[in-house]
């Protein structure tokens, strides 16, 4: 009875998902092409090599035979179904109600002859132990469902990862470990580094570890739960990269060691948490085989798309399967370069960064609050009350600056920017800027984009605390600016100090008359995860052009 609900609930969904898909989605729809009824067993406790026991949920198709499968692991509860999702904030999201938030849908998955595992990590959901996101012991633990689950007598023996956000970024050191029966990823919405993509911005402080940690983490703890390590109170008390915390969190250096055909996407726009350490995954692993998708939608909206599942299971199917498909002739980056909110064409390139970029300078001139193609030859100075404000919605014209350039031809940013400044501060002993790139048109009206949290976003974000402003010059490169945030040099006032803003990744084209607006403030400009916490600003700040202090916006141009 219940397999017989499965197929017209299945059928019913994918009828009412495919029947409201973007007009701009050309791709095929994806429909069953297996009869295959679901079979579900909830809670399988799987032991783990010292002895605690996790639980899984394995969704097959209900037939004799073997079958390939998709696993997912984290702490968020594989039982907390349906997921929810919120349709204007998130999108137009279709799942089962099998679907965890941010893993695989089984429905869709067993539908084409795949098995979904899903699995709650120590100490959350039902699985006993204490809690260890992010730990080499949550990798571990992912090697020994790895290997379970390849050994199965439902199992074809190729295992492959799949999910979203904390989903994919376990992949990355369970992957690093190399465990035999694992044969591809999908990782979806990840980060590296723990300290630069989510915990500190160039330095500064996010709140969004605070009520994600809550909500998330402590909402779901276990009835067996152990114990956990307080993560907010230790980054906080941490504020510098080299804290052994942060080496114990990160993957570091093991990235080299994922071999493994990989399929990486992220949002373009979801500077603060996601964009960053995503590409700087895909670029440090070792695969010979790996893709990176650059998209500019809502992420989970467009995670579970027939777009985005179309490359999902073409990806699977290849590797998993063995299915001679056309996914080896896939170009290895494929980006939107966006236009507008949800307004952009697809393109596509061998690498990232893109080959064939300039890297050009647009120099700030105080004196007209401009950005130009040659240095500014007088020297001039502008100020902004940069003082923390509580709301910064209703921020003034006085608390910040704005530089603007006008494209005098089509110019498609693709990369990282990076902003040069030479700033000083009258009163305090540290400067947090918080910059911004936008777009406006030629009557200054302006254009926005789907941002990391809401609809209003910018182009790209970008941050520094200037008292972490030293550089890895082993890790820079003249595109992308590395701080090693491993110490505290505190400025006194009025003096003048050179910094390098690092601005996150963007993909976006300007038509000839079009402006690129650059905005330095004290305090965030758009709201989302990118808010941050622990100000240090207050009077104000100046920054300087000009003569021996050129002060640049830095763009890589195609």
């Amino acid at each position: 009875m219940r397999s017989r609900f499965f197929k017209f609930f299945f059928i019913g969904s994918m009828i009412f998902f495919f029947g409201n898909c973007s007009k701009d989605d050309n791709s095929v729809p994806i429909l069953p092409n297996e009869d295959f009824s679901l079979k579900v067993e909830n809670n399988i406790k799987v032991e783990m090599r010292d002895g605690v026991e996790l639980a899984v949920n394995v969704y097959r198709p209900d037939t004799e035979g073997t079958f390939p499968v998709i696993l997912s692991f984290g702490p968020y509860g594989k039982d907390n179904l349906p997921a929810e999702y919120d349709p204007v904030d998130d999108g137009n999201i279709i799942v089962s109600e099998y679907a965890a938030f941010e893993t695989p849908d089984p429905a869709f998955w067993v539908a084409h002859g795949y098995i979904v595992i899903a699995a709650d990590t120590r100490g959350s959901g039902q699985s006993e132990g204490t809690l260890n996101v992010f730990e080499d012991q949550e990798a571990e633990d992912y090697y020994d469902l790895i290997e379970w689950a390849g050994v199965q007598s439902w199992s074809s023996g190729k295992v492959g990862l799949n999910g979203v956000s904390i989903y994919g970024i376990s992949q990355w050191k369970a992957a690093a470990l190399n465990p035999p029966h694992l044969t591809a990823m999908i990782c979806w919405e990840g980060f590296t580094d723990p300290y630069r993509d989510g915990f500190y911005h160039g330095g500064i402080p996010s709140e969004f570890i605070d009520g994600w940690f809550q909500y998330r983490l402590l909402d779901n703890l276990s009835a067996t739960n152990t114990g956990y390590r307080d993560l907010p109170m230790e980054v906080a008390a941490n504020p510098l990269a080299s804290a052994s915390i942060y080496q114990e969190l990160s993957i570091g250096d093991r990235l080299a060691q994922i071999t493994i055909p990989s399929y990486i996407s992220v949002s373009i726009q979801d500077h603060g948490l996601h964009t960053r350490g995503t590409i700087n995954g895909f670029q440090a692993i070792s695969s010979s085989q790996k893709w990176l998708e650059l998209h500019g939608r809502k992420k989970w909206e467009f995670y579970y798309s027939q777009d985005a599942l179309s490359r999902q299971k073409k990806f699977f199917d290849h590797f998993l399967k063995e299915t001679d498909n056309s996914i080896l002739s896939q170009p290895t980056v494929r980006y939107e370069l966006r236009e507008a909110y949800y307004d952009g064409t697809i393109e596509t390139a061998d690498n990232w960064p893109i080959p064939g970029r300039t890297l050009s300078k647009l120099y700030l001139d105080a004196s007209n609050n401009t950005l130009n193609n040659s240095m500014a030859t007088n020297a001039s100075s502008v100020s902004y009350d940069a003082t923390a404000l509580e709301d910064p919605e209703f921020i003034t014209d006085n608390q910040r600056v704005i530089f603007k350039h006008t494209f005098s031809e089509e110019t498609n940013i693709v990369g990282t920017m990076k902003l040069k400044l030479f700033v000083s501060t009258d009163q305090a002993s540290d400067i947090d800027l918080f910059v911004g790139i936008q777009k406006a048109d030629a009557n200054d009206n302006i254009i926005h984009f789907q941002g990391s949290g809401d609809a209003e976003g910018q182009v790209a974000s970008g941050w520094l605390r200037v008292s972490k402003r030293a550089l890895d010059m082993s890790k820079s490169t003249e595109e992308v600016p590395y701080h090693s945030h491993n110490m505290i040099e505190t400025i006194t006032p009025n003096q003048i100090v050179e910094v390098d803003v690092e601005i996150w990744p963007t993909t976006t084209k300007y038509k000839a008359g079009e402006q690129l607006i650059l905005v330095v403030q004290g305090n965030d400009i758009v709201e989302s995860q990118e808010s941050h916490k622990n100000n240090v600003n207050y009077g104000n700040t100046t920054i300087y052009t000009g003569e021996n202090r050129q002060s640049y916006l830095q763009i890589p141009t195609l």
